[in-house]
């Protein structure tokens, strides 16, 4: 089984903040790009290199390359779930975009740049390093047709290989919440910690959020607080899943 959370680019006034200082947002991602970071691999948790593309056939309508980098779900998910074959967090990138991250991946690992220069260098790129990004975008392959934020697994149902693809519906309320990095991340968390508080999500200790979050009510509060997301027969129509034979 393979499991793959998937964030995309955020937005460049998610870089810098108002002081012109880069974000820590920003900062975290170039953590999360270089160095080794945690993925699955044959069932088991161990350290690769970020950005190493990922091809995904998900669906008739979605496939493409995504990249790998850093976050804890392959963790979690390999504590929850126990995953047999691969996990990771995907990055839906473009290759001129991906092909800058490496160079920065490539100066970070060498001591060139620290988290915080380089997250300063991605806001305002650096005439060198885009010319050594061109470079190395030729041959990079593109995101096509996936989906901007989604999950997936593959394995077996019935008997049958298949492949599940939840993905948040391409809205306008959507896609606000995609491009606000404290929406995006502040907006789960208040629903999340409301079920905390009223008992839905009450077993004691430290857990991840797949293993206490009660998810449909997570997702039909979700689609109460943006708009263009939901109707009164299908509140909770924010996340879109199909089930699809695999190959």
């Amino acid at each position: 089984m393979a499991r793959r959370c998937v964030r995309q680019r955020p937005g460049r006034r998610a870089l810098l903040d108002p002081d012109g200082r880069p974000s820590a947002a920003a900062v975290h991602w170039m953590e999360q790009i270089s160095g080794k970071v945690a993925v699955v691999s044959d069932g088991q948790l161990v350290h690769r290199r970020p950005l190493r593309p990922v091809t995904l056939a998900l669906s008739p309508e979605h496939s493409g390359t995504a990249y790998t980098v850093g976050h804890p779900e392959p963790v979690t998910l390999h504590r929850s779930f126990r995953p047999t074959g691969e996990a990771a967090n995907l990055m839906v990138i473009t290759p001129g975009t991906l092909a800058y991250l490496d160079v920065l991946r490539r100066d970070i690992d060498a001591g060139k740049l620290t988290n915080e220069t380089a997250a300063t260098d991605l806001a305002k790129p650096s005439v060198s390093r885009g010319l050594r990004a061109v470079a190395g975008a030729m041959g990079l392959k593109g995101p096509r047709s996936l989906p901007p934020f989604f999950a997936a697994a593959t394995g077996t149902r019935n008997g049958r290989p298949v492949t599940v693809l939840s993905r948040l519906a391409e809205t306008s309320g959507m896609t606000t919440l995609i491009d606000d990095m404290a929406e995006a991340t502040g907006i789960p968390l208040a629903l999340g910690l409301a079920q905390l508080l009223d008992g839905t999500s009450g077993r004691p200790g430290v857990h991840p959020p797949e293993a206490v979050i009660e998810p449909e009510r997570f997702f039909l509060d979700l689609s109460h607080h943006l708009p263009h997301t939901s109707n009164n027969d299908h509140p909770g129509n924010c996340v879109i899943t199909t089930v699809t034979p695999s190959h």
